[in-house]
C-alpha cells in the first residue's frame, strides 16, 4: 500500500491555500477589496494571527496589495500585471507536470462538455452567452477577459450535474490559471475565444453531446500548443 507522508500544515496554510486558488480562480477580480481580518476570521472559523499570516504570504506573492487611508485595505492585484515575472520561469519549469494537467484536462473537460449537452438548463444557456458576448465588449479589460473565461468552463463542468466534474476542472483551472495569464491580449485572442466557446454553445444547446466533446477536445489542444509556443518556445528565443 501507498500512503502519504504526514505533514503538519499550520491554519494559516489551510487559509493562504483557499484564499490563493480563489484569487487565481478569479473569484476575486482585481483591485476588488477583501473581507476585513476579522470577517475572514469568522468565515475560515480561526484567529485574525492566522489570517494575517495567510494575507503576509499573499501579498509576498504579489497577489494583494494593503493599502492604507480612508479607503484602504486589502486589494487583489491584476494577476496579469506581473505574471511574466512571476510565473513564465515557473511554467517552463514545470512543464512535465503542466503537461500532466493538461492530459488530465483533456479526460475531465470533454466529457463534461458530454453530459452538460444532455442536461444544461435555458439559464445555464443564457449564462454562457452573457459570458461569451461580455467578452466582446469594447470596455472589456484583460482580467475581465480572462476572469470570463474562467467562468464559462467552470459554468460548463456544473452543468454536467456532476459535482465530481465541476471539482476537477477547478482544481485544473488553479493549475493552468497562471500559464493562460501569459497569454497576449488582442483582437485576434478575443476574436479567437469567441469563435471557439460559440462553437461549444451551439453544440451545448443543440444538445450535441458528441459536439460539445469534440469542440472542446479541439479547443483544450489549441490552448496547449499557444501555451507552448508562448511560455517555451519563445522563452528560448
Amino acid at each position: 500500500m501507498q500512503f502519504e507522508k504526514v505533514s503538519a500544515k499550520k491554519v494559516s496554510d489551510f487559509i493562504l491555500e483557499q484564499l490563493e486558488e480563489a484569487i487565481i480562480l478569479k473569484d476575486f477580480l482585481a483591485e476588488e477589496q477583501l473581507p476585513t481580518e476579522r470577517e475572514l476570521a469568522a468565515v475560515f472559523k480561526a484567529s485574525r494571527l492566522a489570517v494575517r499570516e495567510a494575507l503576509s504570504d499573499l501579498e509576498g506573492k504579489g497577489l494583494i496589495e494593503k493599502r492604507i487611508g480612508a479607503k484602504g485595505g486589502t486589494f487583489v492585484l491584476p494577476l496579469t500585471i506581473n505574471s511574466h515575472q512571476r510565473t513564465r520561469e515557473e511554467v517552463r519549469g514545470g512543464w512535465d507536470d503542466m503537461l500532466k494537467v493538461f492530459e488530465y484536462r483533456s479526460i475531465i473537460e470533454p466529457e463534461a462538455a458530454y453530459l452538460a449537452a444532455k442536461r444544461i438548463s435555458t439559464a445555464e444557456l443564457e449564462l454562457l452567452r452573457g459570458f461569451i458576448e461580455t467578452s466582446m465588449e469594447e470596455d472589456c479589460t484583460r482580467e475581465m477577459f480572462r476572469s470570463l473565461d474562467v467562468k464559462f468552463h467552470l459554468s460548463i463542468a456544473k452543468a454536467s450535474g456532476n459535482d465530481y466534474f465541476e471539482k476537477a476542472v477547478r482544481k485544473i483551472r488553479t493549475k493552468i490559471n497562471p500559464a493562460l495569464d501569459l497569454m497576449p491580449y488582442n483582437e485576434n485572442v478575443r476574436r479567437t475565444s469567441y469563435d471557439k466557446h460559440m462553437l461549444l454553445l451551439e453544440a451545448l444547446q443543440a444538445g450535441n453531446g458528441n459536439g460539445a466533446k469534440e469542440a472542446m477536445n479541439q479547443h483544450i489542444d489549441e490552448t496547449v500548443h499557444a501555451i507552448y509556443a508562448r511560455v517555451v518556445v519563445e522563452g528560448d528565443s
